[in-house]
């Protein structure tokens, strides 16, 4: 990526054939996190088990035939909510497994990628709860069963996506001084 290229330099090493490759070194800042690395395999568990939930809550609703779902302030951030979700799982799935001092765009695109792609996930699924809670109050007569049981389930889906991003109030990623 061209973000990261001025962390490193090309530099010329023999091949053994008596030629030359070009070979990338890393030569930009390092970075840590403040867990064990037994609580980052946990933590990595965690948020996937959270982002799994979500996901299947999340589809779930949009299985219920209800009619909230053809009012486009409900359906346009239910669909948008697909996005954060993939960026999440992405970040999730770019965890290392053990810990290390990390590269910049290690930390980058895993730690903080999560974090930003959590709290738009969050927001996205509270704007379809609270449209689904307009809808209910302005919007529609008969109560149908089918608009709370897709309210709640959605509510689900807000508070489990809540715990993710409080899950990571124990990730605190700093930079190596040296």
């Amino acid at each position: 990526m061209r973000k990261y290229r001025e962390d490193y330099e090309i530099v010329y090493e023999d091949d053994g054939k008596g030629g030359e490759k070009k070979v990338a070194r890393y030569i930009g800042n390092f970075f840590e996190i403040d867990i064990k690395g037994s609580e980052l395999v946990k933590f990595r568990r965690n948020s996937l088990i959270l982002l799994a939930i979500v996901i299947l809550l999340h589809i779930a609703g949009g299985f219920i035939g209800n009619r909230s779902m053809y009012a486009f302030y409900i359906v346009l951030p239910y669909v948008f909510s697909f996005l954060p979700m993939y960026f999440l799982a992405d970040g999730i799935l770019r965890i290392p497994k053990e810990k290390k001092s990390y590269r910049r765009d290690e930390a980058e695109l895993s730690f903080d990628r999560m974090k930003k792609s959590s709290t738009f996930l969050l927001i996205f699924l509270a704007m379809v709860a609270v449209g689904e809670i307009i809808f209910l109050l302005f919007f529609t007569d008969d109560r149908n069963n089918l608009e709370f049981l897709f309210l709640s389930v959605e509510s689900l889906g807000v508070v489990a996506s809540y715990w993710l991003l409080r899950l990571q109030n124990i990730i605190n990623v700093h930079k190596i001084d040296g």
